[in-house]
């Protein structure tokens, strides 16, 4: 198993949930998100400390739901200050991004971590694409010629043209390359089956990390056997290392407690953080061919979750069981615990960690993955 500790830096200080979109950044305070940005970089380096394998920082534009529009930036400040740890972008949505930018500097950050970086590349949800003034329609194209020329600029020795149907680039010559090779590992993200198989026609790990409806656990299920059927098509059989689920993580020395932690954290995560998008989210969904996406309406309650194996909270024990019911009934192999959940404190956040560390990991040191082959051949 390969453990992996996310923070999508949740502001935990909005009074209620906008009744507009994007946030107003009125509820911002610049002193405040100074101390915040702090304690949450110190909170992931603390990370390695407690025995994770991977600190994973997603990106995320115009709300109060995930203050890391560059992730990378917070990456570079943790490939300094750990050692071993992976660093894992959850992830670029690459759509709307420069390409050639994005290769250059995940091979700086491959580099300066000494070959510790996952790259994780996404579509993006719907509103980053009203943010940014992107046409939907042409994300999923965009994502897989963007994809595949982040590859081709990794792994070209040689001065290369690209003449694509968005990217057109006469000359390109990455400095630096990744010390990885054949590359650093690919991530993507895979909400549907569709997606599944593109991650598997390209080797890559496929994750989901938010877990909305109530049926996403029955998507996850459906996303991997997509991607091991194409898998198969294509003549490789991928490991557990290729499949990774986020859950919003809770652990205190009894049940009871973790579970009155994290119900009032996750309210405020889909009830105050979430759910300004919904409006954007149906209609770009329905006017455009960007595909269903899961809104954050009604969301299920701390029980429905707990039944549906959509969190993991409880005692060392209770969290020890449901991560083994995810590896012996999903054949997950990577699981990454959100334990900075909305506006829960950050000393109940490191008190997770610290059990996790201390009653949940042993368990399963064991069944430590092998290290991380880009093509998951052997992995």
């Amino acid at each position: 198993m390969t453990f992996c500790c996310f923070n999508p830096f949740p502001w935990g200080k909005v009074p209620q949930r906008p009744l507009e979109w994007p946030y107003p950044n009125r509820d911002f305070d610049p002193v405040s998100g100074c101390e915040f940005f702090r304690t949450q970089i110190d909170q992931l380096i603390y990370a390695e400390e407690c025995g994770f394998d991977w600190v994973a920082v997603g990106e995320d534009h115009f709300t109060a739901y995930g203050l890391a529009p560059n992730p990378n930036l917070i990456l570079s400040i943790l490939a300094h200050c750990t050692k071993k740890v992976r660093l894992a972008i959850f992830g670029a949505p690459i759509p709307l991004l420069n390409p050639i930018r994005v290769a250059e500097e995940t091979a700086m950050l491959d580099l300066i971590s000494n070959g510790r970086l996952v790259v994780g590349l996404i579509r993006g949800v719907p509103q980053n694409y009203e943010a940014y003034q992107c046409n939907p329609d042409e994300s999923r194209e965009r994502f897989e010629e963007a994809s595949a020329l982040i590859v081709k600029a990794w792994t070209a020795p040689e001065i290369f043209s690209w003449e694509g149907k968005y990217y057109n680039y006469p000359k390109v010559s990455l400095w630096p390359r990744p010390i990885q090779q054949p590359h650093p590992p690919l991530l993507y993200s895979a909400n549907s089956s569709e997606s599944a198989m593109i991650g598997a026609r390209n080797r890559a790990i496929i994750g989901t990390i938010h877990l909305y409806a109530r049926t996403a656990m029955h998507s996850v299920e459906v996303a991997i056997a997509a991607y091991k059927q194409q898998a198969e098509m294509d003549g490789w059989t991928p490991g557990p290392d290729r499949f990774m689920v986020g859950f919003p993580t809770c652990i205190a020395e009894t049940d009871g407690e973790a579970f009155d932690k994290l119900a009032p954290a996750l309210d405020y995560q889909f009830n105050v953080l979430s759910g300004t998008f919904n409006a954007q989210k149906r209609r770009i969904a329905a006017e455009t061919k960007y595909g269903h996406t899961p809104v954050e309406e009604n969301p299920p309650t701390l029980r429905e979750r707990l039944d549906r194996h959509m969190v993991l909270c409880g005692s060392p024990s209770t969290v020890t069981s449901q991560i083994e019911w995810l590896r012996q009934e999903l054949g997950i192999g990577i699981i990454s615990m959100q334990t900075k959940v909305g506006n829960i404190s950050d000393s109940d956040s490191r008190k997770s960690m610290r059990l996790f560390r201390n009653e949940v990991r042993p368990h399963f040191d064991a069944a430590i993955s092998q290290p991380l082959a880009a093509d998951g051949v052997g992995a």
